[in-house]
């Protein structure tokens, strides 16, 4: 996620300039901080709080991104849905992988603790 936020600086408008979209990565980068500083305290709510937000925010910038046509998503949908269609599909393979791997992690976690 720190990546992500760093990079989006990389990102400018036409002009050179910043956009209200920076003000989010700024944001994002402070739940991020504040939720990494929370769970090193042991302090898991406050954690999880920061974490949601951040997830409900990348989530807004999703919809956000989908609901103008003249950015690359809706423009794949209407000119390149077989393109758009590949991206899906390795974005669910990925999810699936990486679901498969976290139960593999907690069933091996389960078995060492006797549970």
């Amino acid at each position: 996620m720190y990546v992500v936020v760093l990079t989006s600086f990389g990102v400018r408008t036409i002009d050179g300039g910043f956009n209200w979209l920076h003000a989010l990565s700024v944001l994002t980068f402070c739940t991020l901080t504040a939720g990494l500083l929370a769970i090193r305290k042991g302090n898991i709510k406050a954690h999880r709080s920061f974490m949601t937000g951040s997830y409900l925010g990348l989530l807004g910038a999703f919809v956000g991104v989908l609901s103008v046509p003249s950015r690359r998503i809706p423009q794949l949908a209407i000119h390149e849905l077989p393109t758009l269609g590949l991206l899906i599909l390795v974005l669910l393979g990925t999810a699936a992988l990486t679901i498969t791997g976290i139960a593999q992690i907690r069933k091996t976690s389960f078995i060492r603790s006797g549970r």
